[in-house]
């Protein structure tokens, strides 16, 4: 029973996420590459993780782990701080801050920071907070194909891998 409701959620939520479109943004990943988004993602798809708070970091971790990704190689990622259009005027020292945390250029590729309305940038998403971390499952046609909040579960594990296998 609890599969069923599962694959059921799964497909309603497919549903919904079928019209959704990644905003356009350019940013700068933490190596200093101007990237443009959706277009420059580094998979067909990509798993996408959104966060708000310095504090959210270890849900990204415990993600990134459940879902048995690697530094290099394997399926494409990235790691999305939206730090909100404000903090473009600490844009250096925000940076700056995150790659001190960061040695492999490698990781650092993966995260680029995001400098604008954070309201904008939830809106398009249908995200309702910054309290929670977010998962999505991204074309670089910029479909949404699977936006999952909060904490890595497995029955959310199953939920992106019913979507990306």
């Amino acid at each position: 029973m609890r599969i069923f409701v599962a694959l059921i959620m799964v497909f309603l939520a497919n549903a919904a996420m079928s019209e959704r479109q990644f905003p356009l943004v350019d940013a700068d990943d933490l190596n200093g590459r101007a990237v443009s988004l959706p277009d420059d993602l580094p998979g067909d798809p990509t798993i996408v993780f959104i966060a708000y708070k310095r504090n959210q970091q270890p849900s990204i971790n415990a993600w990134v782990a459940g879902l048995g990704l690697q530094e290099r190689g394997g399926a494409a990622w990235v790691e999305l701080p939206v730090v909100g259009r404000g903090a473009a005027l600490f844009r250096s020292f925000v940076d700056n801050g995150m790659r001190s945390g960061i040695t492999s250029t490698a990781m650092r590729a993966r995260t680029i920071t995001i400098y604008s309305s954070q309201r904008a940038f939830n809106t398009q998403l249908g995200i309702k907070g910054r309290d929670e971390i977010y998962t999505a499952l991204v074309g670089r046609n910029g479909q949404v194909y699977a936006l999952i909040e909060g904490d890595v579960t497995e029955a959310k594990i199953a939920q992106l891998r019913a979507v990306y296998p």
